[in-house]
């Protein structure tokens, strides 16, 4: 189909079709001294249609990526089709010359959060702190337009409301706009979707079990509230800030715990809001923030509430004394869960699936730098000959934004893995990961760690060549035809393989790396069945005596990796990396994906593999989980230290995570209670040293008159664990 017919299938009758021609000239051919805005799909400008008579804004795609076309469509189709007085009108758009513009109505006063925050900018120079009245009314303003979405025949669930999405017209009135993520058609229950949205505004039910429902919108809802009573962006990116206040919805909820309520309101409010008004208005909030969406309002009963706040403070007399004793009786409903809030850069969210920003001291030119002498460059001929022209017979798989190959170089003599980032992606992008990758690869040497053979970047092509791993990943083998094939003594094997390497990232070399990409599909596996890390393409060095780092990067297709203490702070440590290996500890046990699909009573349900987890653990159920070819063949022992190092690797706050020191010593310890249960049974069966506060292990060593225990040194401690094991 074409772009034409898609857009005339889009509601052309209601939206106009422009020439590039007309875009140009109503915006002086892109000026930049129009520009109003940036954002993930491209710049926004100041535009005159009409002969200057009509004012409006041009949204252009980022002509260097191919990203956005789906997003650009669905804004079409969606807005095409609505009208309501708190939606941004769509007047057109263009797609002529195979570029994606939107045309839309000009709203002269900016954004909400540019209010919020005192953003000035080009087509907002003019903020201005508003009242207590004034936000009630942007808030019914809002959740008016949201109404209208969750009730029209389409059903529409917006799925990225935030600060950034409430824009202001000329008379201050409030309207939602940035329908690119939008779901249609969703008059049932839940729509069952990948994940989309923005950090800091994401549903945690939505996150974990991909069921998209219009409280989803309502979540997102509850972070604008607290927003707009703080002014205070979801996550405070300053790197002197407590970890503890990085999310706002969380530090608003401990402060009230703490009857610190003064504290989180906005200083220019203070003294406007009447303590009963803002009991009422959290209590909104909070209940928007419920952790369960049944327990949520609909967006009618949340207009409902916020009107009648507004009519009550009309009526209440102001108060400027301290509100924390008034508000004690206040119920707090905690956002469980996951309160996802992360900000990019330039303080707009970043989105799920969109090109995200990698750290700046790696925009470099590879060739430039140290890190790429260490490798051989490879001509894109030498390339093409070695994979006889990018065959489709040698291709082995896709590995997040490359598709791999099997090649061979040196007239044949060498196998070789080769990783070419695909066409018609953002190339700025790409060469942010390629050469990060080159960056962080030339620090290590190990033997848990795929080596890099050398690059290629000739003819605008990016490729990478590593040494050829013959039994390709963990994946394959937990999901691929030969599915079920590896016994469990060599699942402990390749765990404790993988959890050596990342070991070694996290304290073996001179700065800690932070993986950020683990994933079964990224524990290859060589002749020799030893398990090596790779995929480092996303990597994060920390600086010198650090010990987190600020990343807005989402890797997509590892929603179901990702550390909720991460997602909520944006702050990377290396125990993100240690919950990410806990999900891959999981899904060896397992032999199951981060989804599950369970049978309850005849209906299917999708459940996360986490949650399955904990639950089973708690029931006493743990035999109900293990991958059905596994049965019968885990010593009792070995399955209860394996259960206990993955769940401790699961829990929640950083901080209650092992290192990945303790994991290889909790998985060595099951690794040998496996062999010793496979042995004689008079043979010493060492309990799990977990059990014991003061890190001894004890070998009960049966025999004539009873068992006999005997206290070794801890495993941590021995000449085995000692140092990064990087031989």
């Amino acid at each position: 189909m074409s772009t034409g017919d898609r857009g005339n299938q889009s509601g052309q009758e209601s939206c106009r079709r422009y020439s590039l021609a007309e875009i140009q000239w109503a915006t002086h051919n892109f000026d930049d001294a129009l520009l109003i805005g940036k954002g993930g799909f491209g710049k926004v400008y100041k535009g005159f249609m009409n002969y200057g008579a009509t004012v409006v804004a041009i949204k252009r795609l980022n002509t260097e990526s191919k990203q956005g076309a789906q997003e650009f469509w669905s804004e079409i189709k969606t807005l095409s089709l609505l009208r309501h007085p708190h939606l941004v009108i769509l007047i057109g758009y263009s797609d002529d010359c195979e570029e994606m513009i939107l045309v839309y109505e000009y709203m002269a006063n900016g954004t909400l959060a540019d209010h919020l925050y005192r953003i000035r900018g080009k087509g907002n120079s003019n903020t201005r702190h508003f009242t207590w009245k004034e936000r009630l009314q942007i808030c019914i303003n809002t959740a008016r337009g949201l109404d209208y979405l969750h009730n029209t025949e389409q059903g529409v669930i917006h799925r990225d409301v935030k600060t950034t999405n409430i824009l202001l017209d000329e008379n201050w009135v409030a309207k939602i706009a940035d329908f690119g993520l939008s779901k249609m058609g969703t008059t049932q229950t839940h729509v069952s979707t990948d994940v989309k949205g923005t950090f800091g505004y994401l549903d945690p039910e939505y996150y974990l079990t991909h069921r998209l429902t219009k409280k989803s919108d309502v979540y997102a809802f509850g972070v604008v509230l607290f927003e707009v009573l703080c002014a205070r962006p979801p996550v405070d990116m300053r790197d002197d800030s407590n970890e503890e206040e990085r999310s706002l919805p969380l530090w608003a909820q401990q402060c009230m715990k703490k009857r610190m309520h003064d504290q989180i309101i906005d200083p220019y409010l203070r003294g406007q809001i009447p303590p009963k008004c803002l009991k009422l208005f959290v209590k909104v909030a909070n209940k928007c923030l419920h952790e369960h969406p049944q327990g949520r309002p609909t967006m009618a009963e949340v207009e409902g509430r916020l009107e009648h706040i507004l009519v009550s403070y009309g009526n209440i007399p102001k108060c400027r004394k301290s509100v924390s004793k008034v508000i004690m009786g206040c119920a707090c409903i905690p956002a469980h869960g996951i309160v996802l809030a992360m900000m990019s850069k330039n303080h707009a969210i970043s989105r799920y699936g969109s090109g995200n920003e990698f750290p700046r001291q790696l925009r470099r030119d590879p060739f430039k730098v140290s890190a790429a002498r260490l490798y051989r460059r490879f001509k894109l001929a030498q390339i093409q000959a070695a994979t006889n022209n990018f065959h489709e017979n040698l291709a082995i798989g896709d590995v997040g934004y490359t598709r791999a190959y099997k090649g061979l170089i040196d007239r044949g003599s060498t196998e070789v893995a080769i990783r070419r980032w695909k066409e018609g992606k953002s190339r700025e992008r790409n060469l942010d990961q390629f050469t990060a990758e080159i960056q962080v690869q030339s620090q290590l040497r190990h033997h848990h760690i795929v080596p890099l053979v050398g690059y290629c970047n000739d003819k605008n092509e990016l490729i990478l060549v590593y040494e050829y791993m013959v039994n390709k990943s963990l994946h394959h083998h937990l999901y691929g035809d030969n599915r079920g094939s590896l016994p469990w003594e060599k699942r402990l094997e390749i765990c404790i393989g993988a959890a050596r390497g990342l070991q070694y990232l996290h304290t073996g070399t001179k700065q800690t790396i932070i993986h950020h990409n683990l994933k079964p599909t990224s524990i290859l596996l060589d002749e020799n069945w030893a398990a090596k890390l790779s995929s480092l393409e996303f990597s994060i060095v920390l600086p010198t005596n650090g010990s987190t780092a600020t990343c807005s990067t989402f890797v997509a297709g590892n929603v179901g990796y990702m550390d909720p203490e991460y997602l909520a702070s944006s702050k990377l440590t290396i125990k993100t990396d240690v919950y990410s290996f806990g999900v891959i500890l999981l899904e060896v046990l397992c032999g199951r994906k981060t989804m599950v699909i369970t049978r309850d009573e005849g209906h299917e349900a999708e459940v996360n593999l986490v949650h399955w987890f904990k639950t089973n653990v708690q029931m006493g159920t743990i035999d109900r989980i293990i991958d059905p070819v596994l049965v019968d063949t885990i010593a009792p022992e070995c399955l209860k230290e394996y259960v206990m190092i993955s769940e401790t690797c699961l829990r929640g706050e950083g901080i209650e995570r092992p290192s990945m020191d303790a994991v290889v010593g909790s998985l060595w310890c099951a690794l040998q209670l496996q062999e010793a249960w496979l042995n004689k049974p008079h043979e010493a069966i060492p309990r799990s040293h977990n059990q014991f506060s003061d890190g001894s292990v004890i070998l009960d060593i049966p025999g004539k008159g009873g068992s006999h225990g005997m206290i070794l040194t801890s495993l941590e401690d021995s000449t085995y664990l000692s140092g990064n094991l990087a031989r």
